[in-house]
């Protein structure tokens, strides 16, 4: 019985000491793991900015980008005098990790350099639901409107309004063009 007990006492430290190796090692591994996305993770993240599928760089973070088209519309807003001028539409920021991301004055320098078009809180000049034209505000469409009432006041003019829209800055047009247009869709 001895020789039986001191067996099965083996096969137990046995059985302990494989069982310590395999909760070592599963720690191990839990710890390289952890230790793994704590440096994927630790690498720097930001943005990659896209205006319509094509890549324009990267940024830290979006505060960047949005402080850059800020900076630019400011700018533009002093050189069109229109106060309700945007850059364009289509951009969008995917988070991605970032090796040489951009700064401030960079993302300026590129967005710059792009083309993108510009856009204007304006208003559409309606004509018996066709669209005679865009103006860079709703004020300015309604003195159109107006200005066009005022002089063909004895004329049925039919339904003309003016409806609030986001439209490209290169699609408006000037009062007398659009008062020209307008004359030309009523005679």
């Amino acid at each position: 019985m001895d020789e039986t007990v001191k067996i099965e006492r083996e096969k137990r430290k046995i059985r302990r000491k494989k069982k310590r190796q395999r909760s070592t090692i599963v720690t191990i591994m839990i710890l390289f793991i952890m230790a793994s996305v704590g440096v994927v993770s630790a690498q720097t993240q930001g943005y990659e900015v896209f205006y319509h599928g094509e890549s324009l760089g990267y940024v830290q973070t979006s505060s960047v980008f949005k402080s850059a088209v800020d900076r630019i519309e400011k700018d533009l807003v002093a050189c069109y005098n229109y106060d309700n001028l945007h850059l364009g539409d289509g951009f969008v920021l995917i988070p991605a990790r970032v090796e040489d991301p951009m700064d401030f004055d960079t993302c300026i320098k590129v967005l710059n350099s792009k083309g993108i078009e510009l856009y204007v809180n304006g208003a559409s000049v309606m004509l018996d639901g066709v669209k005679i034209g865009t103006s860079t505000s709703l004020d300015e469409a309604q003195r159109l409107i107006d200005a066009y009432k005022n002089i063909n006041s004895d004329k049925n003019i039919g339904k003309l309004e003016c409806v609030e829209a986001m439209v490209p800055l290169s699609d408006t047009k000037d009062f007398s063009t659009m008062l020209a247009d307008l004359k030309t869709h009523t005679k």
